[in-house]
């Protein structure tokens, strides 16, 4: 996980600030292609003038660390069709609440006012993102996902009206996980990744079946 913010000094963060990152979630699959997942997300984000290569930067001596945990639902769609691939790509998105504190030293900076202005530590955050899932079997996918988590703050880090962003506060989070099918890829007839199991579909017509959800 990474924060994007007004202490990131250049695209791309610095590798001392690339920290961990969990999340789970339920997915419910509405047809072959459209999904919805209830997620939830928790990791940490930190930066500071420190590792910036600017003199003013690193006079300033700006820096926090802050848990940021999101729970929300997002969207999903298979870009390629789930019958016919076992690796599949798709794209994601979502709304979320986001809850963070910052702090420094572990001393928290929101109770200090640093710049005259109180601000809550909960905020609505629009998570987009590309995945992929591979098919293993009709019981379990592996997926890889990135993430990137928008957010309506600039207070992420306790910085704005002292910072240089032009943007608002947000963070992004590339993980993988695993996915599990209760009953079995096809069961449900448009929960798994790729419904062409020989066992569920022998007394079936299949391209009757695969117009429904076309």
């Amino acid at each position: 996980m990474a924060y994007t913010g007004d202490l990131q000094e250049n695209a791309w963060p610095h590798y001392k600030t690339l920290r961990w990152t969990a999340n789970a979630g339920l997915h419910w699959q509405i047809t072959r292609r459209w999904g919805l997942q209830l997620n939830y997300t928790v990791g940490e984000i930190l930066a500071s003038d420190q590792f910036a290569k600017d003199a003013d930067r690193i006079t300033r001596d700006l820096r926090f660390k802050s848990f940021v945990h999101e729970i929300g639902l997002r969207g999903t769609f298979d870009i390629l069709p789930n019958d016919s691939w076992k690796v599949l790509p798709y794209i994601t998105a979502g709304v979320s609440a986001l809850n963070f504190e910052p702090k420094r030293d572990d001393v928290a900076l929101r109770p200090k006012q640093n710049e005259g202005v109180t601000y809550s530590n909960w905020s609505v955050s629009i998570p987009t993102g590309l995945g992929v899932k591979w098919q293993i079997n009709c019981r379990w996918a592996l997926k890889s996902e990135y993430v990137y988590h928008w957010t309506v703050t600039d207070y992420l880090d306790d910085v704005s009206a002292r910072g240089t962003s032009k943007w608002k506060d947000g963070f992004w989070d590339l993980n993988v996980g695993v996915i599990y099918f209760f009953q079995g890829c096809g069961s449900s007839k448009k929960g798994g990744l790729i419904e062409n199991c020989d066992e569920l579909y022998k007394d079936v017509d299949m391209e009757k079946l695969m117009n429904q959800y076309k």
